[in-house]
């Protein structure tokens, strides 16, 4: 039962910790101190959350974009290889 209790302690601490953690960064972010941020937690970690979705979608076009340059790059130099083949004539053997 000790155990239990102790491993229980140690989550709500972690749990705590965390929360601490993102107040801070939202405080950080938003210029607000960090007692308003932990007043206004749930919508607080609701504008983070939708922020995030913003970047990882921005990246996501950015990364889209990246390879599709990089893929016709690569189809361009194949097309050159090919090109410079059918030029060289095959050898007599």
């Amino acid at each position: 039962m000790g155990r239990l209790f102790f491993r229980m302690g140690w989550l709500m601490g972690l749990g705590a910790g965390a929360v601490l953690a993102f107040a801070q960064y939202r405080s950080n972010v938003t210029g607000r101190d960090l007692v308003t941020v932990l007043e206004n937690l749930p919508q607080e970690l609701k504008e983070a959350g939708s922020e995030w979705q913003a970047r990882l979608k921005q990246a996501m076009a950015a990364g889209r974009q990246a390879a599709t340059e990089r893929e016709e790059e690569i189809e361009r130099e194949l097309a050159g290889q090919e090109s410079d083949r059918q030029e060289v004539p095959d050898a007599v053997v």
